[in-house]
């Protein structure tokens, strides 16, 4: 999985953590990537987006949704 938001180009950051006592340490800041499948011209694509794309609605999710009282018309059919 790489590591970079394919909507905004978020990508880890590189730094130093620094102590109480100025001891300066490597360290990497990640992005908070989830993997989403989305509806990009008419197919559908599992893409890598930041929280915060998917939050700022820059992406909508394409989620299968099963009507409610589809369980109901087949109970009434079998009756």
């Amino acid at each position: 999985m790489s590591k970079s938001c394919d909507i905004c180009g978020k990508h880890p950051q590189h730094g130093f953590k620094v102590s109480k006592t100025f001891n300066h340490t490597h360290r990497t800041w990640k992005p908070n990537l989830v993997r989403v499948k989305v509806d990009l011209d008419g197919t559908t694509r599992t893409i890598n987006v930041c929280t915060r794309c998917l939050r700022s609605g820059f992406v909508t999710k394409k989620v299968n949704v099963v009507p409610a009282n589809a369980g109901a018309k087949k109970e009434a059919e079998a009756k």
